[in-house]
């Protein structure tokens, strides 16, 4: 999910995953993200994601990966 900054902080990521989440009734859905990506970690762990692994890409960027059974 990527949301122009212009419109952060107005639950446009929360109703975006809400969605796809809806489209599917049995499933897995998995998301990474970047580590230090703060708010996208915090969505993605409010929303029920739990965090599967971490890999480093090089010493600037790490991703988290997440996974959540619907």
């Amino acid at each position: 999910l990527i949301v122009h900054p212009d419109h952060f902080r107005k639950g446009i990521a929360q109703k975006l995953l809400s969605f796809i989440e809806g489209q599917f009734d049995t499933m897995t859905i998995t998301v990474a993200t970047g580590s230090k990506n703060s708010p996208a970690v915090t969505l993605y762990k409010k929303n029920g994601f739990r965090i599967t692994k971490e890999v480093q890409v090089n010493q600037q960027l790490s991703l988290t990966y997440f996974e959540k059974k619907i």
